[in-house]
This record gives structure tokens, C-alpha cells and sequence, in this order.
């Protein structure tokens, strides 16, 4: 297909925004959505990241969503336009790196189109952190002159303050690049990539500097850093998806099945496309000197960024990778012969079908009986499964009657096996954490010093209503820690409701 001939970007982006638009008010993510917003929250109050309040994520995003909100208002589904147009204008940077090859665009941004649209990230950083990373591929396959260099070292400065771990991830693959440029292909462009190396390292010392000035710096490599290699793992990790044991799971229906089924294959996608590229390479049927740079600066980026993947072993967490290497899918296909019409309909049908059903199904719940609206001023429009918002809206309802104070506790039922809180609870009840600690994890809250911490902060602020939620999940926790805070709360707090997996507390005075 001629250059020329393929459709605007401008139509990519508006198709991207109209596909991730649909369904964007059904659902809500009590945890991961939670902790961006109520991050945003607390800036926007004055507070600062690791110095007020613990997190372990970097906190360029809390800021960018704070201005966003600021701007906009908190409401959940203006919260999550932003996520949308982040992800569309990543979805037209892909589209404009593969039609910069020379390839035929649309089997690749279609396919990225719609993993993307299984897990868009609400509220999170992941979205702009995507941005950064397509942007980073772009400029190292278009660069043609120093400030490119500079345009790339800047983006990966901002990627770190967005999210760390991406940004690590994209420092190396771009050396890897830079490498195999200059000792592969014979490029002389070292002193260029030093420019690219120097530009970074001038940024993120000036963000260093701001964070130690601010106070936030200690706790930044506490919380950020030594806390997710000690802890986070053992406590967070996932098992690899089993194809075969999606299949044959108990009690759970056939389309779920299929689903799971499908989930479970699309997660070695990445290391499938990169092993057919090194065989494909074997059999001379890639010219390095001509087609490597595409090629190579594609794989190095989705083999580094699959460490995410390999981490938490889950669908979301492979998903970096496994946008970066669609741009491979159409000249792995070429390279192949597998072009004719046949093979083309059986992937557009693979890459297709499931997300499409997916979304299906949660528009027949968004528009039938079986949903309601959350009643909060935060969450117009937004509805989950009837059930459960019937409990979250008398949850809610409860909190604003019996607790006339500003201050909240948001925790879990057993402190000493978390799986996840509900941060969300904060926004949507407009109520303030009583504590630092509005983020709990296993390993963190399930320790004896954090417990006394969250012990004091609520004696010092006496919420008079504390909500402990419960979920299945927790009993199969790994990491088993302390129950003072569970003590402390049994002492000095009566059962008062429950409201499906909520248990609400109130201040026995």
C-alpha cells in the first residue's frame, strides 16, 4: 500500500477515542484508580508524596492529574477522559512509527487498539507513562539530527518521574539501541547518544534536587525503591497464566472461559513475535543492515519492558510489552508469507473478537436493569453490577449521616493479610484519610511499625467511622503480618453495619 493512500492520523485517533469512549462508565476500580485520584487529592491540599502521605509510585502523574482536576473537576468520568485521550494519542504515535517504516499501519495499531481497550488504566500513570515510552521508539527510529537526541533524553526523564521502573526500562533499551547501532551497523553515533545521556541526567538531577528540597527524597527511595525490591514481590506476585487450567477451571461459564482462555495466550505474545524475529534472522530472511534498526529497536524495547510482566505475571502487567511489539506484527507476517486474505482474517478475528465481546457485554450491562448509578457527586454517570451498588450506595449514604467529620479510615478486615483496601471509598464519601497510609499493602501495613503509625495518626484524629473491607482474596496472601491495628480498632471501635464486603465501625464514646 502506497504511503500516500493510508487514512489520517487524525482518523486514528478519532476511531481510538470513540472505541475507549464506549462502555467508559461502567465499572470502577476501587483500588489502583483509587490511589491516582486520592494522590492527586492530597497535592492538591498541599500534601507532597513519601513526605505526607506513602505511595510507591513516582509522582510526576499525581501532579498531572492534579492540574487536570483542578481544571475539570474530580469527577470520576471527566477523571477518566484523560486517561482516554492519553491512550488515543498513543494509539496515533504507533500508527505514525510503523507508517514511518514504510509498513501497512492497521494490523498492528487495531491490535494494539484493542489490548489496550481490555485494560485502560483509569486514574493511573500507566497511560502517560505509554505516551512517553511510544514517543521515546518514534524519535530512535525518525532521529535525524541533535536535537532529537535531546527530545529523547528529555522524554525519558519524564518517563522515570511518571513511572520509575518504565523509565529504567527505557534507559536500557535505548543503550542497547545505541549499541547495536554503532557496533552493528556501523553507525558513529556515540557523541550524539552522549548528547541523548547528558540531557537525561541533567533533568533527573534537577528532579532529585526537587525532591530532596521538598523533603520527599529519603522517603522517595524508601517507599519507591527499597520497599518494592524487599517486599513488593513476595507479596504482590502472580503465578504464569496457564492456558490449560483457564480452560478447565470449575464453576466458572464457558465465555469466561474462552476469555481467560484467550488472556492466558495473549501474555506470551511478545516472546513468541521476538523468538520468530531471532529465527527469521537465523534463516537471513531479515537484513540487519537495512531493516534491523526497526526491527532491533522494537524487540530490545518489548523484551526490557516484559520485565513488568514477569514481576506480577498478569495480563496488565505484560500489556507495555505486548503494545510495543504489534509494530512487528505486519512484517513478521510479510517475512512469513502469511499476508494472503486467510491468515489476515484468522488474526483480525483473534485480536478482535474478544475484546469486542468483552465490551459488548458490559454495554448490555451498562443499559439494562442489571446495573445502577453510584450516588456520589464524584461519580455521575458511573455504574457497577446492581449488587454491589445497592451495598456501596448505602455504604456511602451511612457515612455522610453518622460521620459529620472530615477524616476517614479506609482499611481491610484482618491487617495482618491484605490483598487490597478501597481508596476510592475516600472519594466517592468526599471524607480525608485519617492516615499517611491510605495505600495499603502486604508487607507495609501488615507490619508492626506501620500499624503503630496508622495506631497514633488515629488517636490523634478520632474518625468517628472506620470502614474495613473484605476480600477473599487476602486468605491467600503470602505474607502474614501483625494485629495490633486490628486489636486497637476492636477496642475502641463497635460493629455497627454491614454492607456486603464493608464492615462499619463507629468510635465507641
Amino acid at each position: 500500500m502506497k504511503r500516500q493512500n493510508y487514512i489520517s492520523a487524525w482518523w486514528i485517533f478519532f476511531a481510538a477515542f470513540g472505541w475507549f469512549l464506549l462502555g467508559a462508565n461502567f465499572g470502577i476500580n476501587i483500588y489502583d484508580e483509587g490511589i491516582g485520584i486520592l494522590g492527586a487529592k492530597r497535592i492538591l491540599a498541599g500534601e507532597v508524596p513519601y513526605r505526607d502521605f506513602w505511595t510507591i509510585y513516582s509522582p510526576l502523574w499525581y501532579y498531572v492529574l492534579g492540574v487536570w482536576i483542578k481544571l475539570f473537576g474530580s469527577e470520576i468520568f471527566v477523571i477518566r477522559l484523560l486517561t482516554i485521550l492519553l491512550n488515543s494519542i498513543s494509539i496515533c504515535i504507533l500508527y505514525n512509527t510503523i507508517k514511518s517504516q514504510k509498513i501497512n499501519p492497521y494490523l498492528g495499531t487495531l491490535s494494539a487498539t484493542m489490548f489496550l481497550s481490555i485494560s485502560p488504566f483509569y486514574g493511573r500513570a500507566i497511560p502517560l507513562a505509554l505516551l512517553f515510552i511510544f514517543l521515546i521508539i518514534y524519535y530512535l527510529l525518525n532521529k535525524e539530527n541533535s536535537r532529537d537526541y535531546i527530545i529523547i533524553g528529555v522524554l525519558n526523564a519524564l518517563l522515570f518521574a511518571t513511572r520509575h521502573d518504565f523509565g529504567i526500562y527505557a534507559i536500557a533499551s535505548t543503550i542497547c539501541v545505541a549499541t547495536f547501532e554503532n557496533k552493528l551497523l556501523k553507525e558513529k553515533s556515540v557523541n550524539k547518544y552522549l548528547i541523548y545521556l547528558t540531557t537525561l541526567f541533567a533533568i533527573l538531577s534537577i528532579y532529585f534536587l526537587l525532591l530532596h528540597k521538598i523533603g520527599a527524597l529519603g522517603g522517595y527511595f524508601e517507599y519507591a525503591f527499597r520497599f518494592v525490591f524487599e517486599k513488593f514481590g513476595a507479596g504482590r506476585s502472580l503465578p504464569f497464566p496457564n492456558p490449560l487450567s483457564a480452560i478447565v477451571e470449575e464453576s466458572v461459564p464457558v465465555g469466561s472461559k474462552i476469555y481467560n482462555f484467550w488472556l492466558s495466550l495473549v501474555f506470551y505474545m511478545p516472546f513468541v513475535i521476538i523468538g520468530t524475529l531471532f529465527y527469521l534472522i537465523m534463516k537471513s530472511k531479515v537484513e540487519i543492515s537495512s531493516e534491523g534498526k526497526f526491527f532491533v529497536t522494537v524487540t530490545f524495547f518489548s523484551l526490557i519492558f516484559s520485565a513488568q510482566g514477569m514481576v506480577r505475571s498478569g495480563y496488565e502487567h505484560i500489556l507495555p510489552s505486548l503494545l510495543i511489539i504489534t509494530m512487528l506484527l505486519t512484517p513478521i507476517l510479510v517475512k512469513l508469507n502469511l499476508t494472503n486474505k486467510f491468515y489476515l482474517f484468522f488474526l483480525l478475528i483473534f485480536f478482535s473478537f474478544p475484546p469486542v465481546a468483552k465490551k459488548a457485554q458490559s454495554l448490555i450491562y451498562l443499559y439494562s436493569d442489571k446495573s445502577l448509578e453510584i450516588k456520589s457527586h464524584s461519580s455521575r454517570y458511573i455504574k457497577i453490577p446492581k449488587a454491589e451498588a445497592e451495598n456501596y450506595n448505602n455504604l456511602i449514604e451511612y457515612v455522610k449521616i453518622f460521620d459529620r467529620s472530615k477524616y476517614l479510615f479506609s482499611g481491610v478486615l484482618y491487617h495482618e493479610k491484605i490483598f487490597i483496601n478501597d481508596i476510592m471509598l475516600y472519594h466517592l464519601a468526599n471524607r480525608y484519610p485519617a492516615t499517611k497510609y491510605h495505600e495499603l499493602h502486604p508487607g507495609q501495613a501488615t507490619e508492626a511499625g506501620v500499624q503503630n503509625e496508622i495506631i497514633t495518626e488515629l488517636k490523634s484524629k478520632e474518625p468517628p467511622i472506620i470502614v474495613l473491607y473484605y476480600d477473599k482474596e487476602s486468605e491467600k496472601q503470602k505474607i502474614i503480618g501483625e494485629n495490633y491495628l486490628d486489636e486497637y480498632i476492636r477496642e475502641n471501635y463497635l460493629l455497627s453495619k454491614i454492607f456486603g464486603n464493608y464492615y462499619v465501625f463507629r468510635l465507641n464514646k
